[in-house]
């Protein structure tokens, strides 16, 4: 007699048990599904709008950085700046210096190439009268001399270039 109600409790015991897995199940879903809904953001959304543009609203507000207070550097107030780490340096006048050195390279370059223009065509015009006069000194020279030494007479600017190149 004491077998039928220890059995009678054990059926008990394992009818809990299979109605306990039956719920697990159910609730190992719904546990899922809220955790899903959860992370969801868009249910923050749809749900809870204001509160969704008040935390945007404020993070926005704490990642943007404070705009600096910019006064004018009287001695007092550049000591307290300079005390808080908080000076600024007004860059306007390196700005002007640097356009000036640009402005600086480019008429140096420009100048630079005007003068090696120039020079270029000096030489060319000395080189064009000392050519009419060689020409015409040899005209008066005697006529005993050879072609080649004619030739040599009216461009040794040319001759002198061929053997240098």
């Amino acid at each position: 007699m004491a077998s039928q109600p220890e059995d009678k409790r054990a059926n008990q015991i394992r009818q809990a048990m299979h109605e306990i897995r039956c719920e697990l199940d159910d609730d190992v879903s719904q546990i899922k599904q809220s955790a899903s809904t959860l992370t969801d953001w868009q249910y923050y959304i749809r749900h809870y709008p204001w509160a969704c543009v008040g935390a945007a609203a404020a993070f926005g507000f704490m990642i943007v950085p404070r705009k600096l207070k910019v006064s004018n550097p009287y001695t007092d107030e550049l000591l307290k700046l300079a005390r808080k780490k908080r000076l600024v340096i007004n860059k306007e006048d390196d700005d002007d210096a640097d356009r000036a050195g640009v402005v600086k390279t480019a008429f140096t370059f420009l100048s630079g190439l005007a003068m090696r223009a120039a020079v270029a065509q000096v030489a060319q015009h000395a080189a064009s009268i000392l050519n009419q006069n060689q020409g015409s000194g040899s005209q008066s020279s005697a006529s005993g001399q050879s072609d080649t030494a004619d030739s040599a007479a009216t461009k040794p600017f040319e001759n002198h270039l061929d053997r240098r190149f």
